[in-house]
């Protein structure tokens, strides 16, 4: 029972992940896009979502600034082991988008305020959470045109989005209900989700030979840090809400889908500000989480 739990846990997390990392970044159904290969990713990003679960409890991030550099850790994962991206336009791509989008919006917005706002903020202080990821998502989405030759259709953008939420909502739900008090999984199952990793190593390293002399030493450098900033608790703990508090994410398409109207056939490089400032952003909360840590390490003080 408690395997199929944190069977389940992993599947929910992995598609608020996989929402955040890949349906709300590419913003449209592509044509080369199928239910099948939507359904691997979600199973891959599961994989991950499992290794994130692990980190969480056993380093007990708590803060905005270990949740983040958990959040590195898995940007890398997706961006330099299961893809190659991280290592083209070396290294601005270590940062976009392993730190501006898979640490700062999945994981720290995502997976960690999001949750919050749904369990612990006033209805009106979460809609406004969940409006401005919508707003942000349309505006986003807007870009495409630039590199498709097309803008979807409102139609399409609408339909994308509303039914991805639909999703995210009840995997917000699901996960709740069903991931542990502590995330503490038998050597088999960390076996059997580390094999499907290595996996993807190897063919990364096949790819990239020098891979490991870029990837090895920044994850040992987070992790060594989130040592560091231990907390007393993993954020990702359950903290089952009542059913209505899982609806406030259904704002995120009311908000998306108007930005998109209004901006779709406005020719603006939004890519560029974007990853300008996610970058930004990305990178000092990189520095300062890694800064907190080590200073942590060395004094023995735990941050909270």
């Amino acid at each position: 029972m408690n395997a199929i739990k944190r069977l389940l846990a992993a599947l929910s997390l992995g598609y608020v992940l996989y929402f955040y990392s890949e349906l709300a970044f590419w913003g449209r159904w592509k044509a080369d896009d199928t239910i099948i290969g939507a359904i691997m990713t979600w199973l891959i990003y599961s994989v991950l979502a499992f290794f994130v679960l692990l980190m969480a409890e056993r380093l007990k991030a708590d803060s905005p600034y270990s949740v983040f550099l958990v959040g590195a850790v898995f940007g890398w994962l997706v961006e330099g082991v299961i893809v190659q991206e991280a290592y083209k336009a070396f290294p601005f791509q270590l940062v976009w988008t392993p730190l501006a989008w898979h640490a700062l919006i999945s994981m720290l917005l995502g997976a960690y305020l999001a949750r919050r706002a749904i369990g612990e903020w006033s209805l009106p202080r979460a809609a406004v959470l969940f409006a401005g990821l919508g707003v942000f998502f349309g505006l986003w989405a807007t870009y495409w045109k630039l590199e498709d030759g097309y803008a979807v259709s409102v139609g399409h953008f609408a339909a994308y989005t509303l039914i991805s939420t639909v999703f995210l909502v009840v995997a917000y739900f699901t996960f709740d209900l069903t991931v542990p008090e502590e995330f503490i999984p038998t050597r088999w199952e960390i076996g059997a989700f580390g094999t499907v990793v290595a996996f993807f190593a190897l063919f990364t390293f096949i790819a990239v030979p020098f891979s490991p002399l870029v990837l090895l030493p920044l994850l040992a450098l987070t992790l060594y840090a989130l040592k560091g900033l231990k907390g007393e608790k993993n954020f990702l703990r359950g903290s089952r809400a009542p059913a209505y508090r899982y609806l406030p994410p259904l704002i995120i398409p009311l908000f998306a889908v108007p930005t998109y109207a209004a901006l779709k056939d406005v020719r603006f490089e939004v890519n560029v500000p974007v990853a300008l400032v996610t970058s930004g952003v990305g990178l000092f909360l990189y520095v300062k989480g890694i800064y907190r840590g080590l200073k942590a390490r060395r004094s023995g003080k735990i941050w909270d």
